[in-house]
């Protein structure tokens, strides 16, 4: 399965399509009672200070535009932060792929990893992208400097 559509596989195993379900299950991943409407960077990310969370939609949707990403849903959304790695993934230059890792590493585990206090089924989802960003990293150092 290549990057994109793994991560897309998650999205959809959030919005709970079959498609999605059948891979959360692949993986071990049990999203029953799981609430996708309390998975959001701005209700999670207590490692923030209240005033700094009320500005993660924004910072995030900076993100998504500086990739020319436009989010159809809330911007702080699990969901749609997997959904913009699904695209950013298709992307292979290095300039992306350091975007990728920056996301990875500012925003989306982050909130992934508090995501699995309130919905222990997501521990699967968090190791794939944790192994996902040290490839990527990995991939970045062996870049050769010009």
């Amino acid at each position: 399965m290549d990057r994109a559509s793994l991560y897309l596989a998650m999205v959809l195993a959030l919005l709970r399509v079959e498609e999605g379900v059948a891979f959360s299950r692949a993986v071990g991943a049990n999203l029953e009672g799981c609430d996708v409407g309390a998975l959001k960077a701005s209700l999670l990310r207590v490692d923030y200070d209240p005033v700094t969370r009320s500005l993660l939609p924004k910072a995030i949707t900076e993100f998504y535009e500086e990739a020319g990403f436009e989010a159809l849903e809330e911007p702080d959304s699990l969901v749609t932060m997997l959904a913009f790695m699904a695209q950013l993934t298709k992307n292979e230059d290095v300039e992306s792929i350091k975007r990728q890792h920056r996301f990875l590493r500012v925003h989306l585990i982050p909130t992934l990893a508090r995501a699995v206090e309130i919905c222990e089924g997501l521990k699967q989802f968090l190791e794939i992208i944790i192994e996902d960003a040290e490839s990527i990293k990995q991939e970045l150092i062996a870049e050769p400097k010009v």
